[in-house]
């Protein structure tokens, strides 16, 4: 069988007027290799399987049509492929090399670029011309200088306000009639609004977050994943809960894109096609003001951000006059108690209770809103110390994380590094190979202790990724409600705020006992274990 093997990426160039490749089209390259088979006698009357990579880089062979044709080539099924040239094969200098010279003479497989005018049958017993050498090592220049044409052309774009990023921001969708540009989500924009209004009321990131999870308000991934608002399908991965934290809040009051204008160039990539990045300082960012809507003004961000400055975490939106109504609840029948805070001494009841005296198990007594609220506040004290200690032991858990990041990281960067000189190496022995001064005993020799350590090298550039993205134990809602408790552990009398950050319900059963019921007790148990088990 024959394998028609057809590849392009965004890099390649030769770009028409509507942005598409013209001379490396997929259906360009088809229709070529289809003449070519037409042209060959040898070649017609054999079945032709098309194998495409549409949108994948030739600077590694971790393609899906590629992989599907090896898989071919391994089961026999497949002895011949054809490529418009070998540039389509692929861009890595020793990879198609090896390939080349290797793999496909093992496997007894006939290698056909039909523009590089190179046929393997021709290079039986011999080793590769210099044309197709020079050729493999054109192409593995051109993938690197590609790299760096593409981030010029974005800064060119960075410096007229149109932005390249694949996603827009949380409260924005991309413009269908102006390229690199955004527009309103209106819904998003108004979770948007709603955060800098609560900030500039006076509110710390962590109220914020808490009374976002309180009214049920989907974090900008969960958002996105219902609306899709990246206008494409779009596969997540996401946790059944995922809620605000004070980082989700701080991200989005301190975007400066919310004030209409576009921030580029936020981060720079330190080794070409790793994932190592940094942020570029903001007097190097490319900022340009007026490019879209603003969701707030410019005077609006500042006085957010002199909210979130000052650390002012105390809500200024005053004292709801009964904090637990709607959560005290009969501890028998489960329901909410009746209340009536008119009267000069407000209480609470159970109208079952109240009403069916002795028809039922319902405690039929009157309680005092007062005394109840200073029950509750009781016993939310024990649990804000608790919290309150607890925050010492996430804090450490998160600092040793960041410092096992920071390890892992500072490892995987020298075994990258490591790589990088290893797969140096082993250009320099194939080009001593190909030059006739590197025997060819020798040069396998050496290959295979290179190609050992470069697998070695790897897997521990492996492990050091999983010990980079290792998470913590504390689960964010654990986390948040520790950070909370800080801000209410020296009050004085229950208030609305601590009820909705802590109180999930309060039971008052017969004869005045409290059950109190607080968010996350199962969590927070779990971490305490946790945190002392680990």
């Amino acid at each position: 069988m024959i394998a028609a093997y057809q590849r392009i990426s965004r890099a390649d160039g030769d770009l028409g007027k509507d942005g598409k490749d013209k001379s490396n089209s997929i259906e360009n390259q088809k229709e070529l290799i289809q003449r070519y088979i037409s042209c060959k006698e040898s070649l017609q009357n054999v079945p032709v399987m098309d194998f495409v990579d549409d949108g994948y880089t030739g600077s590694n062979f971790d393609r899906p049509g590629f992989q599907q044709m090896m898989d071919g080539v391994r089961n026999g099924k497949i002895d011949t492929i054809i490529v418009k040239d070998l540039s389509r094969f692929g861009r890595d200098y020793i990879g198609v090399g090896e390939y080349m010279e290797q793999i496909f003479p093992l496997l007894g497989v006939r290698l056909i670029a039909i523009n590089d005018n190179y046929d393997s049958n021709n290079y039986k017993g011999t080793t590769l011309g210099m044309d197709v050498v020079v050729s493999n090592l054109v192409n593995t220049m051109y993938c690197r200088d590609a790299g760096k044409k593409l981030r010029t052309a974005n800064q060119v774009k960075w410096r007229k306000g149109i932005t390249t990023a694949s996603a827009a921001p949380f409260g924005y969708q991309f413009d269908p009639d102006k390229k690199g540009a955004f527009i309103i989500d209106l819904p998003a924009a108004k979770i948007v609004r709603r955060i800098f209004d609560l900030a500039i009321l006076g509110l710390g990131t962590r109220e914020i977050a808490m009374m976002l999870n309180d009214e049920n308000v989907p974090v900008p991934s969960v958002y996105n994943k219902e609306n899709k608002a990246y206008g494409k399908e779009t596969t997540y991965t996401i946790a059944p809960v995922i809620l605000w934290d004070s980082s989700r809040v701080w991200k989005i009051l301190t975007a400066y894109v919310y004030t209409g204008a576009m921030v580029l160039g936020k981060t720079k990539t330190l080794i070409s096609g790793k994932s190592i990045v940094r942020t570029v300082p903001k007097g190097q960012q490319f900022i340009t003001e007026g490019t879209h809507e603003a969701i707030v003004s410019r005077e609006e961000f500042e006085k957010a951000q002199l909210v979130i400055k000052s650390n002012s975490h105390k809500v200024l939106m005053g004292r709801v006059d009964f904090p637990l109504k709607g959560k005290v609840r009969c501890g028998n029948c489960r329901r909410v108690m009746a209340h009536n805070f008119k009267q000069v001494v407000p209480t609470f009841w159970c109208r079952e209770g109240l009403e069916l005296v002795g028809q039922t198990q319902c405690t039929s007594e009157v309680f005092q809103v007062s005394d109840i609220e200073n029950a509750v506040f009781q016993a939310l004290k024990k649990e804000l110390s608790l919290l309150d200690s607890l925050y010492g032991d996430i804090q450490k858990e998160a600092q040793d994380l960041e410092e096992a990041h920071k390890k892992a990281s500072r490892r995987k960067t020298l075994m990258e590094q490591e790589l990088k000189n290893l797969k140096g190496e082993k250009m320099r022995m194939y080009e001593e190979y190909v030059a006739g001064t590197l025997p060819l005993d020798t040069y396998k020799q050496k290959k295979q202790e290179c190609d050992r350590r470069i697998s070695e090298v790897q897997e521990q550039i492996e492990q050091s990724k999983a010990e980079e993205s290792a998470e913590s134990v504390v689960p964010g809602t654990v986390r948040v409600a520790a950070e909370q408790a800080e801000n209410f552990l020296n009050g004085t009398r229950l208030t609305a705020g601590m009820v909705s950050a802590f109180i999930e319900n309060v039971f008052v059963h017969d004869g005045g006992r409290i059950v109190v019921r607080f968010k996350y007790e199962r969590s927070i148990q779990d971490t305490v274990k946790a945190l002392h088990t680990s």
